[in-house]
């Protein structure tokens, strides 16, 4: 009696365990999701390609690009649905600054795509390196790899494409990669329809965590708006005062700060000031010198002509028909060329240092400042002030930070819209126009 009861108890416990443990033993294995699958990269983000053609729509048209309908988001929506493609999800990007890109996009029905394919082959050369559990494809007139699964499009341009790959069609259910878990949780331009983030090691050696981008336009212009993040903290923070140049604003180049500095130069271990001073030594700049001495306003504009005076010498004949040489002074056009900055009593010994490595010269009753043209030079209540022309510019009450570069005939202008512990908030604008041209010109040719 006591054995049977023995093997009743066993054969219990044994049909316990296996109907506890049979929904494991047989529970269907759980697909990885889109983002279990993407790739780390230099920089990653993603984009919201209905809405993003909805906002660019107004700048097609004012542009007038030809075929603007094709990019409008009612034909790709309709192209998406065409070709199996879900685009009403958002589309992941990812890339480096060797070049290498991709894109993966989730899939509504991959028979269509593959019938896409298919399409394709029929009018471009396509390399199949297909298997019968591994689909990819290759274009070498566009260098584009295409590989793709039952829910997601893998595009990539670049030398790693087997590596990308595996990652992506080897993913396992809720194995985010930490680079991408940690952009997704940013509540950062959530309402954004292009959005990109990076942790890259240069960012890094510059002192900030990460940065975020995100895009903006209006008919004229495309912006981008920028994030940066530093959580130690940065060193500096926006002037409740200062003084700029008034043409600064109608220049070809123009730079303006008005920061409080007395934390950052005083910094022994500040990345963003030993990275500076490192480039710096480039030309044999003084660099620790000028944060010593700065108090934080720096004011330059170039471009536009100035009218200044030039010592020449001449040779004349007096009334004995003696040959002697004068003096004179003509008017000549010079470059717009004009520098502003504040220093406090180390400011003498920042100027011995530019003078010492031959950056700053005495020539002709003024100053050069390496390729420069003739600068005069006036200093009041501590503000040095060099300038190209006859007079000096008028300075103004100024306290915004920006740099507007002209390049190749497209003025940049990079702003700093806010400051706060740990984040900086700025835009970079500049005209769509020539963008534009050299699309026109391209698809034209």
């Amino acid at each position: 009696m006591y054995k049977k009861s023995i093997v009743i108890i066993v054969l219990a416990l044994t049909l316990a365990g296996f109907l506890f443990f049979m929904p494991y033993f047989f529970a269907k294995k759980t697909p990885a999701r889109m983002i279990d699958r993407l790739p780390n990269a230099e920089f990653i983000g993603q984009t919201d390609l209905l809405n993003l053609a909805k906002e660019t729509s107004g700048m097609l048209y004012h542009f007038k690009i030809p075929f603007r309908d094709l990019g409008s988001a009612e034909f790709i929506l309709g192209q998406g649905k065409i070709y199996g493609l879900d685009l009403q999800k958002p589309v992941y990007l990812f890339g480096n600054t060797n070049g290498d890109i991709g894109a993966m996009i989730s899939l509504s029905d991959s028979s269509k795509t593959r019938q896409a394919i298919d399409k394709i082959r029929k009018k471009a050369i396509l390399s199949d390196s297909s298997t019968k559990h591994h689909i990819a494809y290759y274009l070498p007139e566009i260098k584009l790899y295409i590989h793709f699964g039952h829910q997601y499009l893998l595009l990539y341009k670049g030398d790693s494409f087997r590596k990308i790959e595996r990652r992506v069609s080897e993913a396992k259910f809720l194995n985010v990669s930490p680079l991408w878990k940690s952009y997704l949780s940013k509540k950062i331009f959530k309402k954004e329809h292009l959005v990109i983030y990076s942790e890259w090691s240069e960012i890094k050696k510059a002192g900030l965590d990460y940065i975020m981008l995100a895009h903006d336009s209006d008919s004229l212009n495309l912006e981008m708006k920028y994030y940066l993040r530093k959580n130690k903290g940065f060193n500096f923070k926006p002037n409740t005062n200062g003084l700029g140049f008034e043409e600064a604003e109608k220049a070809d180049r123009s730079i303006n700060i008005h920061m409080n500095v007395a934390k950052f130069k005083n910094s022994t271990s500040d990345p963003l000031k030993s990275l500076l001073i490192k480039l710096g030594k480039k030309i044999s700049f003084p660099t620790q010198a000028f944060f010593d001495s700065w108090e934080g306003d720096l004011s330059f504009f170039e471009g536009g002509k100035q009218t200044a005076k030039e010592r020449i010498i001449v040779s004349e004949l007096d009334e004995d028909f003696n040959v002697t040489e004068v003096v004179k002074y003509q008017d000549v056009i010079v470059p717009g060329y004009s520098v502003l900055f504040n220093t406090n009593e180390k400011g003498e010994i920042f100027f011995n240092q530019l003078f010492k490595k031959g950056l700053l010269r005495k020539d002709e009753g003024g100053y050069r400042f390496l390729f420069s043209p003739l600068l005069k030079m006036e200093k009041k209540d501590g503000y040095y002030q060099f300038y190209s022309g006859q007079q000096a510019p008028k300075m103004i009450p100024s306290l915004d930070n920006k740099l507007n570069w002209k390049f190749q005939g497209t003025s940049y202008l990079f702003h700093l819209d806010s400051i706060n512990r740990k984040e900086i908030f700025g835009t970079v604008r500049f005209p769509a126009q020539k963008l534009y041209k050299k699309l026109k010109i391209k698809r034209s040719s």
